[in-house]
């Protein structure tokens, strides 16, 4: 066939006798062929459609992004406009022409394969620890907020159906239930989205949220099957079925046992802080297309197998984040935006020439409330704050692309009309404007940490012990917290969980790091910058002879963002005390040496953003082993007790140190005075002082003592005699917001207003002596 022949060729292929006549995939060029036949070669169109999409989107959200609205709004108005609504009511030959039948079906294959990539994706992003770490209020909103909206909204959305709109009862059994069960399923890759939007995904709100997301989403998966698997059964036989599950079962027990054991030798094969070859990149793509094309035969969705072998990689540096680096730009920036377009260009306004059926208004109006209400009401029930616990409802009941793939791709499958998938993309898109402006006015995103969730040493479960994240970033300060941590007294009835975080300011052109060294990578050459600080406390888990767990992290970030790791660390490992270096340095003989207005700084951040309790442990103390608990020496602590919440955080710290035999502890309470303090934060005074105050054998290496202060003077000279005596170790609250006549005019002197006027006093430049103070700021509860 010569080449002058094609160009006499229509854009399809045809049959014509024996002989296959097709159009080459690229063009022959502008100038050796007449301009519109240019449009019959399918990449040169492909171009022009993606080019035509993109540009159009990204024109729309200009304007629509200065309110706030999401991508997704932009995208599916741009398929509007090209579709059968505008283009091609209103300029049919360009229509024609642009996006014709053939050219349709190539934008649906690609938008399938985004749709499969953009699911391993969110599997891989999906931390399944969540479920681990979750507790009853999560398991509690998540079932709910599935449970009870679908199958309510199900059964009379299908009743309404049938008694109302006078729908057959086999459209009704799955066309509606398929709908309506759309619209009621909580979806977490549009909650995380949303999350990431609004920038409150490291949040306690965010975190509640994404936890009752995933417990939701993953009980909706299995329901989802088990209809699917029931539906089998009513058309095919109940053979077929058990067959289809068997093969279903084996596929997972596969991706689970030996896909799973190669990305761990993966990353055991990766030197730490380097990224993973594009060789092994290359063999999870591989995988996961395997995977679909598998899973489609064997009777699974094409898209949930790679979820499921996304869930597989384990989360973070160095898999994780290589797969998310090479394939979330294509994904989330070329191929997912065309789902979007394309439902939106399916959609076709003019066939809306009546009101929805009524099952489709019960659906999006009662069933709407009633999934917001069963949000709602099990939150506030756990005492979130009304405003959070709306705000959560509202994002638990969010739609987004998830809901526009699952309507597109299962279109054919459910023999969907044109006027149905055009209601279910108009319900998607308000919910995705609205959703996004409701909970944007109702929470402040500035509060990141700020918890309504007590993570402190005072109110740690006894039997699940006490989580600490020590932070350095240098060994002595290492040194210096391990000393402190092995005074905590860890016993078989209350373990203590450790987690060592090195810090390193970003320099250069590299990407922020968080590694976590327990992965079983290969030692790398950049190794040896934070190898000391892994020894220092491997070394502390080796010497400790009592019950306890230690995590090493190394976070190399912006010294500006250095905070946000140490916070989201203690925030996503449930720790109630973070325990930071002091920015000052001494040396043997008590001389300053450094004093570092960044590391302050640094400090001051950690403090204001915490989701737990903080304490700045300040070490002058350079002459003692790191190994300091033994038969032979003695250890003497002191309690500065003012009241407080802070300084009852810092006594329930001393008092755990207090079962040491070599460790003795002694207790001065500061009253105005003899009498009782009465009030609410005096009676807890008491309460949490009541067991010092008592002798018992428990108690025979604690000394209580209480003393008459009547002002600031009287305190600052008290604070001096205490200084004068063999203390090795002074705790001390913050008292951040305090304005007890204890410390009055001593607020107006202070220097270092992160340590509190009496860590202040305890710090000041005239004191020489090797004493170490740890000043405690009890974690800021949100109201």
């Amino acid at each position: 066939m010569g080449d002058s022949s094609l160009n006499d060729l229509k854009p399809e292929y045809r049959v014509d006798g024996s002989c296959w006549k097709f159009v080459p995939v690229i063009s022959e060029g502008f100038f050796n062929q007449r301009p519109r036949d240019i449009f019959r070669h399918h990449l040169i169109l492909l171009q022009l459609q993606l080019a035509v999409i993109f540009t159009l989107a990204a024109i729309i959200h200009f304007f629509l992004g200065r309110f706030y609205l999401p991508r997704l709004i932009s995208e599916v108005l741009a398929g509007v406009i090209l579709g059968p609504t505008v283009l091609g009511r209103f300029f049919p030959d360009i229509s024609a022409v642009l996006f014709s039948e053939q050219s349709v079906k190539v934008l649906a294959t690609l938008t399938r394969f985004g749709y499969l990539f953009f699911m391993f994706l969110i599997g891989v992003k999906m931390d399944v620890n969540l479920i681990k770490k979750s507790g009853k209020r999560e398991w509690t909103i998540g079932t709910m907020v599935m449970l009870f909206p679908l199958l309510v909204t199900v059964m009379v959305g299908r009743h309404i159906s049938i008694v109302v709109d006078k729908v057959d009862a086999q459209s009704a059994q799955y066309e509606v239930s398929f709908f309506t069960g759309v619209l009621m399923l909580t979806s977490f890759p549009v909650v995380a989205i949303l999350l990431m939007q609004l920038k409150i995904i490291n949040s306690e709100l965010g975190h509640l949220t994404l936890s009752s997301a995933l417990i939701s989403d993953m009980v909706s998966l299995v329901m989802v099957n088990i209809g699917n698997y029931r539906v089998i059964m009513l058309l095919a036989s109940l053979r077929v079925a058990l067959k289809s599950l068997f093969l279903v079962a084996v596929l997972i027990v596969f991706i689970l046992t030996v896909l799973q054991q190669m990305l761990y030798w993966i990353i055991r094969k990766t030197p730490e802080g380097k990224p993973v070859k594009d060789a092994y990149i290359f063999f999870v793509v591989i995988a996961l297309l395997v995977v679909a094309i598998v899973g489609e035969n064997v009777g699974l969705q094409y898209m949930y197998g790679p979820f499921i072998l996304g869930l597989t990689v384990p989360t973070g540096h160095p898999l994780a984040s290589t797969l998310i680096e090479k394939l979330d730009t294509i994904v989330s920036g070329w191929m997912l935006p065309l789902m979007s377009t394309y439902c939106g260009y399916r959609s076709n306004l003019w066939n809306l020439n009546r009101l929805p059926p009524y099952w489709i208004i019960f659906a999006v109006t009662f069933g709407f409330f009633l999934k917001v209400a069963c949000g709602f009401i099990p939150a506030f029930c756990f005492k979130v704050p009304c405003k959070d616990a709306t705000a959560l409802a509202l994002m638990l009941a969010a739609k987004g692309i998830v809901e526009l793939g699952t309507f597109a791709t299962n279109a054919d499958k459910q023999s969907t009309v044109t006027q149905e998938f055009t209601w279910a993309v108009i319900i998607v898109f308000i919910f995705a404007a609205i959703v996004p402006i409701l909970t944007r006015k109702l929470y402040d995103p500035s509060k990141t940490y700020a918890g309504y969730q007590k993570r402190t040493v005072l109110d740690s479960s006894i039997n699940e012990g006490v989580r600490m994240l020590a932070c350095a970033h240098r060994q002595d300060d290492a040194l210096s917290a391990i000393k402190l941590l092995q005074l905590s007294n860890p016993s078989t009835g209350s373990p203590l969980s450790v987690y060592g975080l090195y810090l390193e300011e970003l320099v250069g052109g590299a990407s922020p790091l968080l590694l976590n060294h327990q992965l079983g990578q290969r030692s790398s050459s950049d190794g040896g910058r934070w190898q000391p600080i892994i020894d220092v406390f491997n070394y502390f888990k080796t010497q400790s002879s009592k019950p306890t767990q230690v995590h090493v992290y190394t976070a190399i970030s912006p010294s500006s963002l250095m905070h946000e790791d140490v916070c989201w660390v203690a925030f996503d490992n449930l720790v109630a005390l973070i325990i930071l270096p002091f920015h000052r340095k001494w040396n043997r003989k008590g001389k300053l040496i450094s004093d570092s207005k960044d590391l302050r700084d640094f400090n001051t951040k950690v403090m204001n953003k915490a989701p737990c309790s903080v304490a700045i442990l300040i070490d002058r103390d350079r002459g003692r082993n790191s190994s300091i608990i033994d038969e032979s020496s003695t250890y003497n602590i002191c309690v500065v007790f003012l009241g407080g919440k802070d300084d009852r955080e810092a006594l329930s710290i001393a008092r755990r140190m207090k079962g040491w035999p070599s460790v003795f502890l002694t207790v001065i309470r500061l009253k105005e005075t003899e009498d009782m303090i009465t009030g609410w934060e005096g009676m807890m005074d008491d309460e949490c002082l009541r067991d010092i105050k008592h002798p018992s054998n428990e108690n025979g290496n604690v000394l209580y003592k209480e003393e008459i202060v009547r002002h600031g003077a009287d305190t600052s000279a008290l604070i001096g005699s205490i200084l004068d005596e063999n203390f090795d170790l002074i705790c001390v609250g913050r008292h951040a917001q305090c304005d007890s006549p204890l410390i009055e005019g001593l607020s107006a002197w202070t220097d270092l207003p992160e340590l509190g006027t009496i860590g202040d006093l305890l710090v000041s430049a005239e004191i020489s002596k090797p004493i170490s103070i740890l000043v405690v700021q009890q974690q800021v509860i949100e109201k």
